[in-house]
Formats: structure tokens, sequence, C-alpha cells
């Protein structure tokens, strides 16, 4: 490995964890365009802990809030303060999340094609623009109840299959359902945290390598660090400002481009 393929690694497991791009089908066209081989376990997992760090950092002020109102007393909480009804919800979508990915994450690592990751962009391309309707009224837009929790978890366990990005999926899906755009995008970054955690044991049940030299795996980390954080500032500014769709003609072309290499090359 060299310096500048652990920071291209960095760059694509950093802004395609959190963008609606979807991070597997970068990683799976990088392999095969680019010649990026994929990493090795160790520093595949390495990779894993650094997005996970920076959405720890950028969720701190809520997650304090949630881990606080276990041991509050007063049960009065402003409607858009995170408490101890969160944890809840994130356990319920996390269900769903574990049981599709550990039942379908074998299928999705030996049986990878062109057009069906071309196909599974579309669907995406199709949901981006949905972004720009309402299907829903809801009376108080920043409560989630239980049962939209376990549909957003359904979803996001559906995005192990490339194509199919977990972070726009997930507030694609709770802006359809009425939720307000800031609670959305905080909640999809909330539950990536255990989705993020199963992916990195899941790597670990499979063996462990050894690290490449220091330099390279510290060059990794703090790229994916920054760009995992850079990437949720941008997303929620976009989800917030109603331009969430504006990723849709990159994923347009990813499809486009999916469809040519399977039929023409």
């Amino acid at each position: 490995m060299t310096l500048l393929h652990s920071i291209l690694l960095g760059l694509i497991q950093g802004a395609t964890e959190f963008l609606p791009v979807s991070s597997s089908a970068h990683l799976f066209l990088a392999q095969r365009l680019l010649g990026i081989n994929e990493p090795e376990l160790a520093f595949d997992l390495l990779l894993h802990l650094a997005t996970l760090a920076a959405v720890l950092f950028f969720l701190r002020s809520e997650l304090v809030s949630m881990l606080s109102s276990m041991v509050r007393r007063d049960p009065w909480m402003a409607p858009s303060e995170w408490g101890r009804r969160d944890i809840g919800l994130v356990v319920l979508a996390s269900l769903p999340t574990a049981v599709i990915g550990f039942a379908f994450h074998k299928m999705v690592e030996t049986d990878l094609t062109y057009w069906g990751i071309g196909a599974r962009y579309l669907v995406l391309t199709a949901m981006l623009f949905l972004t720009n309707l309402q299907f829903r009224h809801k009376a108080d837009p920043e409560r989630i109840e239980s049962w939209e929790a376990v549909a957003i978890g359904v979803i996001q366990g559906a995005a192990v299959f490339p194509g199919l990005s977990r972070s726009g999926s997930t507030i694609i899906l709770a802006l359809v359902l009425g939720i307000g755009p800031r609670r959305a995008a905080k909640f999809s970054f909330l539950i990536s945290i255990p989705a993020i955690a199963g992916g990195a044991l899941v790597t670990l049940m499979k063996g462990m390598s050894r690290l490449p030299a220091v330099t390279l795996s510290v060059a990794g980390f703090l790229v994916a660090l920054a760009t995992g954080y850079v990437s949720l500032m941008i997303v929620e500014r976009l989800v917030v400002r109603g331009r969430f769709h504006r990723f849709a003609p990159y994923t347009l072309a990813l499809a486009a481009l999916c469809f040519y290499l399977q039929y023409f090359r």
C-alpha cells in the first residue's frame, strides 16, 4: 500500500459513508476502474473506526443529552431535545437493520454485478427526487413514532446492497413520513452508529491482518475522519435547506456508468 492508496481509500470511506451515494458501490467501482484493491481487513476496520469517530463527534451534544436523560429526574423535555425515548428508537431501528444485514451480507459480497448496482442507483435517484415532496403531514414533525423508527431501520438494512445509500435511504424515508429535515438527518446519523459498529464487528469476525506502516495508517484514518465530518455537515445543510435532491444527477450518472460497463465493456 502506498500513501496515495491509503489517502484514496480514506476519502472514499469518509465521503461516501454519509453522502447519499453508496460507499460499497463506490469501492466496487474504484476496484474495477482505478485498480484500487480492497483494503486489508485491519485497514478496513481502521477506516470504519474513523467514520464512527466522525459521527460520534458530530453528534456529541445529542449523545450527551441522551445519556444525561437516563439519570435526569425531570421528565419534561423540549420537543427538539434528544432524550431517553430516542435511545429506544435507535434500538428499534437497529434491530431490523441487523437482521437484514446478517441475512444478506454473504450474498452481497459474492453476487455483485454492474447491472444490479446500476438498477439500485436508479432507485436511489428516484428517491432523491422525492425529497421535494411530502406524503404525510405530522402534527409534530420533531416526534418519531416507534413504527417509523422500525420502517427507517428496515430501509437502512436494505441499503446493505451496493447502490442503495444507507444515509440517503433513511433520510429520504424520514422526510417522506413528514419528519422535520434536521430531525431526519440527525436520526439517520444516530442510527448509523450501531450500523457502522456492526460493520466493524463483521470485519473483525472475518479475521485480522496487519496494519500497513504507521504513516499510511494514520494518514488513512485522519483523511477518513476529516472527510466524514465534512460530509456530515454537507448532508445536514442540504437536507435542512431542501436541496438533498442535488445528488440525483450524480447517482443517475453512476447508474448510466454501471449499465455502460455491463453491456459495452
